[in-house]
């Protein structure tokens, strides 16, 4: 009776450790096949919010004439990205432990572990998928938009967003225009190097082709293809549009395009004793978003 009574009070101990050890590996597992840190800059929060401030850049060196000249920053757009709180719990009662459906059990953090790593995935895939749409960036305009303004005392406008379907030439077109017509906001080049093709797996096959094949893809002659190996491709099956497709420059992006965590996977536990029920749950904050636009071209395909 004494082994019973203090099994019914502490059921929930003996399978706390159980448990985060199943939720911890799904997670852990989930997260190493996630796209967030390979698009995303990753950054840690001990803040409430976080403000991006944009700095222009400088003027070219100028000629000593035994004084030097002195420039300064221009003061681009703000960004603050905030901290929403997300949460979710599950519940076992005793009875699950004494007939030792371990499962059911087990199933219980297992799934806690994917729907934590599924709700991150949604999140940064939404910055893609309403790339489009929207207000949401520094300058109240969509990530990839037609008028990007260079500053706010500038109102010349650049262009990251296209809508022509995915292929050679396309890809060939958009790769030239970071090195062409992607400026600062003193409108001097910025040399983007477009090293980063990002579709949905519609346009998986396609895009493989065209950065492995060594001829020209769908061509009679053998030509070399311009292309081989000159791209890195990411495929996520998160994208939403089939259609849509997206060229990064992979490290100004990571400046641009910034995932914050502020809590990470709190995993806490509680019981109930007059019910005989534990219950765990995980806790996070964290925000994703851009404070630029210059490090990606988006493909908006109708």
């Amino acid at each position: 009776m004494t082994q019973s009574i203090a099994i019914s009070e502490n059921f929930g101990d003996l399978l706390d450790s159980r448990f985060r050890k199943i939720y911890t590996t799904e997670l852990r597992e989930r997260i190493k096949e996630s796209m967030i840190p390979y698009l995303f800059g990753m950054e840690k929060s001990t803040r409430a919010y976080e403000m991006m401030s944009g700095i222009g850049g400088m003027s070219d060196l100028q000629d000593f004439d035994g004084s030097i000249s002195y420039d300064t920053f221009a003061q681009l757009y703000d960004k603050t990205f905030t901290f929403p709180e997300k949460a979710l719990g599950i519940k076992v009662e005793r009875k699950l432990m004494d007939d030792e459906l371990f499962n059911i059990m087990d199933s219980k953090p297992w799934q806690l572990g994917i729907s934590v790593a599924r709700t991150r995935e949604k999140t940064a895939a939404g910055i893609f998928n309403s790339a489009f749409v929207g207000t949401g960036g520094p300058d109240s305009l969509p990530l990839c938009s037609a008028s990007h303004p260079l500053s706010p005392d500038d109102a010349t406008t650049q262009s990251n967003a296209g809508s022509t379907a995915f292929s050679a030439t396309a890809v060939e077109a958009t790769r030239r225009l970071g090195y062409t017509s992607v400026k600062n906001d003193r409108g001097e080049l910025l040399e983007v190097n477009f090293d980063t093709i990002l579709c949905a797996v519609s346009n998986e096959e396609a895009a493989w082709e065209l950065i492995n094949s060594a001829g020209k893809t769908n061509m009679a002659n053998n030509n070399r293809n311009f292309h081989e190996g000159r791209y890195k491709l990411a495929v996520w099956h998160r994208l939403t549009d089939a259609n849509n497709w997206f060229m990064l420059d992979s490290n100004l992006n990571k400046k641009f395009l910034l995932w914050w965590d502020r809590v990470s996977g709190d995993f806490n536990y509680d019981r109930d004793f007059d019910t005989m029920v534990a219950k765990w749950s995980v806790y996070e904050r964290y925000s994703a978003g851009h404070c630029g636009y210059q490090g990606i071209y988006g493909h908006n395909v109708t």
